[in-house]
């Protein structure tokens, strides 16, 4: 098996352990507490994910990465931990000044961010998510530092620990926050966020860095140096994510900006729903994308263009290969799989269910387009060009998904909004795969992505996708009736319909004689001879 395929599944795994885990803690807190609550708990994270957002901290290791491996694998290991040193004091400085402000100014803030709660109706709310709010703001400083730490062990190809982060910190916070629920309700879910950032995303990551090779052991230095050279260089690719307002960043931002306007628990099913959604996507996009990332900095880094077209080419038409039929699945379980993750305690009531899965369904339409566009992506921040996605992703949010969330969000309320993320993220996804391969078929690259072969593995693929959703549906149809309205019967319709489903898809694709196929299969007989 090749060193990106084990790093995939190990991630793959690992990512799945922590979807499952926010999908508990999502569980627990839809069944134990009262709607408002649950709004309010979402809402709070609007300001520290704008922070988080704003100083670019999710895509600390697209920045961080190629400068730090470039030092590393050019021998200058000093400058590396050198730099290393002075971006994590710089920025944890800033963090440390905007964070205090935000919590100083969170009502304010929260009006002007999600101007819905201003209603006389919704001061409950308001009042509430201030202050889980004021809690949860400091839990991005532990996020960024983490953060620079798995750029660390990433480099290092080392995806086995960080895996676990998240993981730890949705534990933690479920343990934290059934401890202080009697107590403090759902304000003690947000002191779980708070010290699961610091165990799961913190702590944990710095331990495993510490465990290995005595080489490869973070040196830290408290450096107050934000003119450093490396660390300019950060910020100029760094700089477009922070000023832009790409749709992969702020998606889920404006969807609870419009939100806020909707009947209480809006926001609610609308986070639920993508949950489950990003659960898939995790697994799927993330897992790849990541473990992606230092092979195509290696492959831009040397020079070798062609080896970066090809990996990427290939990578591309197996996800997309393996995301489609799963897309297809999730809509057709939405409903059974909303009541079994969901149906308990105070979400269990017929029309937050319906809700829910409704907004699910639109939300998986997309999934294929987001977990491509996060391999894409990645091509052009391994080519030190962040600011393509960003500017095609900030045109695209004002010019396309506002206006898209307005209108569906106004005459469909949750439902439009969700089926908005899924419009808007196939069209970024289209946009930045076509400019990357305009890229990289001028000089000094020369190494198209050549789109037909990529268009020919969605096509074909999609035909097959489309017969499998018949014979799902089919399947569904015939399953009424006769499978009982239980949990239960939830996981029996699961089970029958994915198997009419994975089965004609698979038919489909033999018949089709779709490469990624054949591809598939010699993986799964030759891990069997193994």
């Amino acid at each position: 098996m090749t060193r990106p395929l084990q790093a995939v599944l190990t991630l793959g795994v690992l990512t799945l352990v922590a979807r499952l885990t926010g999908l508990l803690q999502r569980q627990i807190i839809s069944a134990l507490l009262p709607g408002t609550e649950t709004d309010a708990y979402t809402y709070a994270f609007a300001l520290p994910d704008f922070l988080n957002y704003l100083i670019a901290g999710g895509a600390i290791s697209l920045t961080f990465i190629p400068i730090f491996n470039r030092f590393w694998s050019g021998g200058d290991r000093d400058d590396a931990w050198r730099f290393f040193s002075t971006l994590a004091s710089v920025m944890a400085v800033a963090l440390t000044l905007l964070t205090v402000l935000m919590m100083i100014f969170a009502r304010p803030l929260l009006l002007l961010t999600l101007p819905g709660l201003a209603a006389p109706d919704k001061l409950d709310t308001l009042n509430m998510a201030v202050t889980m709010t004021r809690v949860i703001l400091p839990a991005q400083l532990f996020f960024y530092l983490g953060g620079l730490l798995v750029g660390v062990l990433n480099t290092f190809k080392r995806f086995g620990a960080t895996g676990w982060t998240s993981a730890v910190n949705n534990l933690i916070a479920i343990a934290l926050g059934l401890a202080l629920l009697p107590h403090y309700g759902a304000i003690g879910f947000a002191w779980g966020i708070l010290l699961g950032a610091f165990g799961g995303n913190f702590l944990l990551p710095l331990l495993a860095a510490m465990s290995g090779p005595r080489s490869q052991r973070p040196r830290f230095a408290f450096r107050l140096a934000p003119r450093d050279a490396a660390v300019r260089q950060f910020f100029v690719l760094a700089l477009p994510i922070m000023l832009g307002v790409s749709l992969p960043v702020v998606d889920q931002f404006v969807v609870k900006i419009f939100a806020s306007y909707l009947a209480d628990g809006t926001v609610t099913h609308l986070e639920n729903a993508n949950r489950l959604m990003i659960a898939a996507q995790g697994v799927l996009g993330q897992a790849a994308a990541v473990a992606a990332f230092p092979y195509l900095a290696s492959e831009s880094a040397s020079g070798d263009y062609r080896a970066f077209a090809d990996f990427l080419r290939s990578g591309l038409r197996r996800l997309l290969f393996v995301t489609l039929p799963v897309s297809v699945l999730m809509v057709l379980w939405a409903s059974p799989l909303t009541r079994l993750i969901y149906g308990y305690g105070q979400y269990d009531k017929p029309q937050k269910i319906q809700e829910t899965a409704l907004c699910l369904a639109f939300y998986c339409l997309g999934l294929f387009a987001w977990v491509g566009q996060g391999l894409v992506a990645r091509g052009f921040y391994a080519l030190a060009d962040t600011r393509t996605p960003t500017i095609v992703g900030t045109a695209l949010t004002f010019g396309f998904f506002v206006p898209i969330c307005a209108l569906l969000g106004y005459f469909q309320g949750a439902a439009g909004l969700s089926l908005s993320t899924s419009v808007g993220a196939v069209a970024y996804f289209l946009s930045v795969l076509v400019l990357l391969d305009k890229k990289l078929s001028k000089k000094p690259y020369d190494a198209p992505l050549r789109l037909a072969k990529i268009g020919g593995t969605l096509l074909r693929t999609g035909a097959a996708c489309a017969l499998m959703a018949f014979a799902g549906a089919l399947a569904l149809r015939l399953a009424v009736g006769v499978i009982p309205n239980t949990k239960i019967g939830d996981i029996g319709l699961i089970l029958w319909s994915g198997s009419i489903a994975i089965f004609v898809f698979a038919a489909s694709a033999t018949r089709f004689e779709i490469a990624e196929w054949n591809w598939l299969q010699s993986k799964i007989r030759r891990r069997k001879r193994a």
